[in-house]
């Protein structure tokens, strides 16, 4: 297999992962973190470096938010970092929804 072929594959990969990862986000009814994103990948055919380098450019492109980590009762930061979907995109989903479901009862 070829370089370009290979890289192909890895985009399309990342795609896909990245379609799952973010309904994920917008179903979600608390912050991700790290491990849960590998855990909904978990049996799809994703390596860590899948999850860490959509992570990345989802942070980058301002697609999710870094929400940080939770406070224990002592006040210092517990857990994994977490994250959220950023507000514009969770409007763009709403509307897009909406758009959906009128094409659906039309």
């Amino acid at each position: 297999m070829s370089g370009a072929e290979q890289e192909r594959r890895g985009r399309d990969r990342r795609s896909v992962f990245g379609e799952i990862l973010v309904a994920a986000f917008a179903t979600a009814r608390r912050p991700l973190g790290f491990h849960d994103l590998v855990h909904i990948l978990e049996g799809r055919g994703a390596m860590l470096s899948d999850v860490a380098d959509w992570l990345a450019t989802a942070r980058a492109s301002g697609l999710i938010v870094d929400e940080g980590f939770e406070v224990a009762p002592d006040g210092s930061p517990t857990g994994p970092r977490l994250f959220i979907l950023a507000p514009a995109m969770r409007a763009a989903i709403r509307v897009d929804r909406r758009r959906a479901d009128r094409r659906v009862s039309a």
